[in-house]
């Protein structure tokens, strides 16, 4: 059976009549008796507050409501203030940030919790990974990380990463850049889509923008393309023909009506995704090590068997079991914020000297990027590939060469990120950190327990 999300970015401050796509939308969905998640910007909450909309504050407390940040494209942006090479301070910007975010949306909306964040405007920052994870928030949906070929979500930097899969305002009527809409889409082409999801998918999210119903720019491409355009200076985006309003809410009408009928699909909120995806607590113990030593021999990538790991939680495990103990218990892991350090030659080390590395290695969350070991200096992923044989019974250990990351190829967009002056943000943008940072977290990733590692 595949998962599905109805998942909802309410983020146009702009457009006020637009206000109506948000309410049409979540009608339609109660009408169906089916929770939604709307991700909203605190910002409009507020200008819900303000033009007393209060009908789309209660219709919204029937859904779920998930973290689209403080302000969307209002900049600074999550990248453009997290794209320093200050860990803390970048993490102390976003942090006065989001929390001033979340506590918006739970006084207007009444709730006490989320269960999802949303990058805003492909605002991918592994800063803000690390800090919704740590505010308590389990999915981060619509994240481009979790792009490639797994029909499944991924986690990444601790939280379940799901892709946005089918936009809906671009999928139930047809576009181009010059006329919008050309048609509505046929019932046809709506039920092939939908066989392809249930024929292909563990889980399908299907996205939409409430305001993009009714009109045909984007309210931050037209007043936040690189810099901030004043409020009273606010200019409202072409708007779509009414009629082509209808054709939209009439397809998507249909298209609710033929999932919630269709036996094929299981349709959750995001909360319900987080559970059916949480396992009981994970442990590695020395009898678990000849399995994950000899999968990351087969390939250096995360390991499902004997249950879902990544590459930081065996490389913390290995050391825990080096100082001694029984097992270790997976917990919040981080990946590296400088490139790690690999041999370039052979190196041989002993178990005493793997066992006295592993006593001296700091408690810290940020993976080390070099490691001494005797009279050696190992990169991690080294020091990884001796502490397994070591740890398989080998007391003296000749380590040739190997990579240090994992296979990036099944998470292409991680592979190919470049976020320098992606869609709204200014041309100050560099892009110094955060696409190669976030490569370096790449040890975090993790494939839901029993899953193929590798998608042919």
């Amino acid at each position: 059976m595949t998962d599905i999300v109805f998942s909802f970015d309410t983020e146009d401050i702009v457009n006020i009549d637009g206000f109506d796509g948000i309410l049409r939308t979540a009608q339609i969905l109660k009408k169906h008796n089916i929770r939604g998640s709307f991700q909203v910007v605190g910002r409009l909450a507020q200008q819900l507050e303000r033009y007393g909309r209060t009908d789309i504050i209660e219709e919204l407390k029937h859904h779920e409501i998930g973290i689209h940040s403080l302000g969307h494209s209002i900049h600074p942006t999550i990248n453009e203030c997290t794209d320093i090479e200050d860990y803390n301070a970048a993490h102390s910007i976003l942090s006065a940030r989001e929390n001033e975010c979340v506590s918006i949306l739970k006084r207007v909306f009444g709730v006490d919790s989320f269960n999802s964040a949303c990058p805003p405007g492909n605002s991918v920052s592994y800063v803000a990974h690390y800090l919704y994870n740590e505010m308590g928030v389990p999915v981060y949906c619509g994240d481009l990380i979790a792009s490639g070929s797994f029909p499944c979500p991924v986690y990444f930097c601790n939280m379940l990463c799901t892709n946005y899969d089918i936009c809906l305002e671009a999928f139930l009527v047809v576009k181009d850049d010059n006329m919008w809409p050309l048609y509505p889409r046929s019932e046809d082409e709506i039920r092939k889509t939908i066989d392809w999801a249930a024929e292909n998918k563990d889980l399908l999210v299907c996205y939409h923008h409430p305001s993009m119903s009714m009109y045909a720019e984007w309210w931050d491409g037209v007043n936040y393309n690189g810099e901030n355009t004043p409020e009273d200076e606010w200019r409202t985006s072409k708007r779509v023909p009414d009629e082509a309003i209808e054709w939209y809410y009439d397809r998507f009408d249909r298209f609710v009506s033929l999932i919630k009928a269709d036996p094929r699909f299981s349709i959750k909120t995001y909360g319900e995704l987080a559970a059916k995806y949480s396992s009981a607590p994970r442990t590695i113990s020395i009898k678990d090590i000849p399995c994950i030593r000899s999968a990351l021999e087969e390939k250096f990538h995360p390991v499902t068997a004997p249950h879902s790991y990544c590459i930081s939680d065996i490389f913390h495990a290995c050391g825990a079991l080096l100082r001694g103990e029984a097992e270790y218990q997976c917990r919040r892991v981080k990946g590296f914020l400088a490139t790690p350090y690999a041999i370039e030659r052979d190196v041989t080390v002993t178990r005493d000297e793997m066992v006295a590395s592993a006593k001296a290695m700091q408690a810290e969350e940020w993976l080390p990027t070099e490691i001494r070991v005797g009279e050696s200096i190992l990169g991690p992923a080294d020091w990884l590939r001796v502490a397994l044989a070591v740890l398989c019974g080998e007391d003296r250990v000749t380590l040739s060469p190997g990579p240090w990351q994992i296979d990036l190829d099944q998470f292409a967009v991680l592979r190919d990120l470049d976020l320098k002056q992606k869609w709204i943000d200014t041309k100050d943008l560099m892009d110094n950190f955060l696409s190669h940072r976030s490569r370096l977290q790449s040890w975090t990733l993790r494939l839901p327990e029993g899953k193929p590692r590798v998608i042919a």
